[in-house]
């Protein structure tokens, strides 16, 4: 009989707690409205949502071949197109107070404006000693060119590393 009472003890507490009823259930609610709250209040700032379209189609805008000559009129127009979406990205980053949470974003970013301003110190724009290759006018001009593309990556790694 004594197994009897065991057996059945055992049985109606699996069953109750294979049941999912716990009778905490009035507080799930509660607290499941308050995790969401407090996510939606702390959810880090993603900006590669308004920002990688932006910075794709800026590298899609140049013609084939038009820094082929890095300091031609028509390659300064284009990087400097390209250099100001990145500056727009920075300020982005800067407004949203997200600094932090897009370390290697604003480290390309520095890049990017280092690049620029030696193109200038260079007098790169309307040189004759420009065309595309070991000239350091096009190691600027380089990375002038690849600068909203590799940011774009960038921006979505470091929302994905956050």
């Amino acid at each position: 009989m004594r197994r009897h009472i065991v057996g059945i003890i055992a049985a109606g507490l699996l069953l109750a707690g294979c049941s999912g009823e716990s009778g905490d259930d009035k507080a799930k609610p509660k607290a499941t409205a308050e995790a969401a709250a407090e996510t939606a209040s702390v959810s880090p700032v993603k900006l590669s949502d308004k920002w990688v379209p932006k910075l794709d189609a800026a590298g899609d805008k140049g013609e084939s071949g038009v820094c082929t000559e890095v300091g031609s009129p028509g390659c300064v127009k284009h990087i400097t197109q390209l250099t100001e979406v990145v500056y727009d990205v920075e300020t982005a980053i800067e407004e949203a107070d997200a600094k932090a949470l897009y370390p290697r974003s604003m480290k390309h970013i520095d890049g990017v404006e280092a690049a620029s301003e030696a193109y200038v110190a260079a007098e790169c724009k309307g040189s004759d000693d420009n065309a595309l290759g070991d000239s350091a006018c096009a190691g600027y001009a380089a990375t002038l060119l690849l600068g909203p593309a590799t940011l774009s990556m960038t921006l979505q790694t470091d929302e994905y590393s956050a």
